[in-house]
């Protein structure tokens, strides 16, 4: 009774906004900013990321719906999906979050999904990290940019991978010193509930993401979820957003879980290993039949694995439960051109686009059968639309480039191969494409100007990589290392659960 009652005034503090500040001198936002883009560029050299634009989308979109009910933002969210099959998310500074797909496939709703999103922002709005890296420090930003990226992939990706980007020995303390302290945690959940309630949705979804979490815990035993090593929990911390939950309540809100289970859907069938997947969307199709998902699912897993009769038979069954439906529709075209019948999945795109003009996949299955149905003005016209809608849609332009290639237009051609390249981190063919486009764009001044801006953006990167390589060098000859200790205060002593 006594801990139940501590408990519930530590929240009614939380709630009424009686936090201290962290304690201690923080880094400037400007040098949070700093660190955070270092450290974000060298993790996203590493981290394999999902581009299906539907679950991009999808996971962006529902930040933008928290965004506005967080009440401090000290940098805009900028949110990945992670091609890992992790039970995992983090926040780095300058506001940069990563969703691993292996978290949103094991919650079961948006709500739940909502609730370690918001708790993620939450970090980054009380700026813990921040309070690891205080102005005490003798470490330069370059030098804690390259260490909390090698301890973010060593925590995340692989230990050897951390230890080859973080100095010294430090990767071997990866968990214990990304782990937030039990305070972090309780503001992120006190900053989580404040927001997703005021977003609408139910705090017991943020309660039920706990317990699944939770649970995993126990079931695993000593191979605990990366999400709980780097976020320990506890059954305190779950009775203490049960109190939030009875106490408060938020308002009634309810919500369509229909695109979380699209999403999820897609996640499963196109990124999990083809087994697991199958294994997945079987049972549950077996657990109720007349559940649509389990069906759109196991016909992207059949287009997947090359099975196309199978995957259009499965969309047929599909079309019962989604008539006249765009991922419906959408599937069933591409299959159709992967078959190589171009014209009837002309017609059946254009379906799908009538019902969303600006589907981005739609779009580029039209423009592929264009292109090899030998409608070249056509398929250039799709594709164009679909680089203006997104700037990084790699495949886009190198459709696009190859469109143009067989237009004879070598200049543009050169111009969006070399971006396509770019975006996939190409640089070697990046750059022979680029340089060829400068050339070819003598007469058109905008277009070679955007393909010599592209060179210049990847000479900043590898002079950067180049600088920072040297840098490094120079440390491990010249100096005994950082004081580590000095630098994460905190997280000494094992990280408490």
């Amino acid at each position: 009774m006594a801990l139940r009652l501590l408990c519930l005034l530590l929240i009614v503090s939380l709630i009424a906004g009686m936090v201290p500040p962290p304690a201690g001198a923080l880094i400037t936002l400007e040098e949070e900013r700093k660190i955070g883009r270092d450290s974000f560029d060298q993790a996203m050299a590493q981290i394999p990321l999902v581009d299906d634009p539907d679950i991009v989308n999808y996971v962006r979109d529902l930040a933008k719906q928290l965004e506005a009910f967080v009440p401090q933002k000290p940098f805009p969210f900028r949110i990945y999906v992670a091609d890992l099959p992790d039970l995992n998310a983090f926040a780095i500074p300058g506001g940069y979050i990563f969703m691993f797909r292996g978290m949103m496939t094991s919650l079961e709703s948006e709500g739940e999904l909502a609730g370690v999103m918001a708790h993620e922002m939450g970090h980054v709005w009380r700026r813990h990290l921040a309070k690891r890296l205080q102005k005490s420090t003798p470490v330069n930003i370059a030098s804690l940019a390259g260490l909390l990226a090698g301890l973010l992939l060593g925590g995340v990706v692989s230990p050897a991978l951390g230890q080859a980007v973080t100095m010294g020995s430090i990767a071997g303390g990866v968990q214990q010193q990304l782990a937030f302290s039990r305070e972090d945690e309780q503001e992120a959940d006190w900053a989580a509930f404040k927001t997703i309630t005021a977003a609408g949705y139910p705090p017991k979804e943020m309660e039920k993401s706990f317990h699944r979490i939770w649970k995993q815990e126990q079931y695993l035993g000593g191979d605990v979820p990366v999400y709980l090593r780097t976020h320990p929990t506890s059954p305190q911390r779950i009775e203490n957003m049960a109190n939030m939950t009875r106490v408060w309540g938020g308002k009634p809100g309810t919500y369509d879980n229909h695109r979380f289970m699209l999403v999820q859907t897609r996640l499963i069938s196109l990124y999990d290993a083809e087994g697991q997947a199958k294994t997945i969307l079987a049972r549950r199709r077996l657990n109720d039949p007349k559940d649509p998902f389990p069906i759109y699912g196991l016909a992207l897993l059949a287009m997947r694995q090359h099975q196309y009769d199978m995957a259009l038979g499965f969309l047929q069954a599909l079309a019962k439960y989604w008539p006249n439906d765009l991922y419906q529709l959408r599937a069933q075209g591409v299959c159709l051109l992967l078959m190589g019948q171009n014209q009837q999945a002309e017609r059946v795109l254009q379906q799908a686009l009538d019902l969303r003009p600006d589907d981005q996949d739609s779009l580029l299955a039209l423009g592929q059968a264009y292109q090899r149905e030998g409608k070249l003005a056509q398929a250039r016209g799709v594709l164009d639309k679909l680089v203006k809608l997104d700037v990084t849609n790699h495949a886009a332009m190198y459709e696009l480039g190859v469109t143009y290639g067989r237009l004879g237009q070598v200049g543009e051609a050169s111009l969006y191969l070399g971006l396509a390249f770019k975006h996939r981190r190409n640089y070697r063919s990046a750059r022979y494409h680029l340089n060829r486009a400068v050339d070819q764009l003598a007469g058109k001044p905008q277009l070679q100007q955007k393909a010599q801006n592209a060179l210049e953006e990847i000479d900043d990167t590898a002079d950067r990589r180049k600088k920072k390589k040297l840098k490094e060098e120079e440390e491990q000859q010249g100096s005994p290392g950082p004081n580590w200790s000095s630098l994460f205060p905190a997280l000494d002593q094992p990280a408490r659960r």
